[in-house]
């Protein structure tokens, strides 16, 4: 990640399947990386358990997109950051994050400045 963060020009990431960043299990996103990035794409990403989102990071961050990363049960605190995003996918999830991000749920406020939310279905396997 720390190379691929210092790309001045990369607008478009999709990180998908487990291969990527060795043994860890927090996946972070620093201060000042990825400042031209406008879409993320995330999914498969079954053994990481944290996102971090550093203030800072991502700045034209518009799109994200989240989906079967089963070993996160609440969101990067970091989104409330994400000024410029306008639109979160979450999709396939655990149980236990999409009851958190309800809008009654503790981790709701973290995305309530996005001005589209698109929450599919809790996976059927957690």
């Amino acid at each position: 990640m720390g190379m691929l963060e210092k790309l001045p020009n990369l607008t478009i990431l999709k990180l998908i399947g487990d291969s990527f960043e060795g043994n860890t299990k927090i996946l972070v996103f620093s201060k000042g990386g990825f400042p031209s990035l406008e879409f993320l794409y995330v999914s498969r990403r079954h053994q990481r358990t944290e996102l971090r989102v550093e203030e800072g990071a991502m700045p034209r961050l518009c799109r994200l997109e989240i989906q079967y990363c089963w070993g996160l049960t609440t969101l990067p605190d970091g989104l409330r950051h994400l000024t410029n995003l306008r639109e979160l996918t979450i999709k396939w999830m655990s149980r236990e994050l999409h009851r958190r991000i309800e809008e009654d749920g503790e981790d709701f406020y973290k995305i309530q400045h996005v001005p589209s939310l698109v929450i599919g279905e809790p996976s059927a396997k957690i």
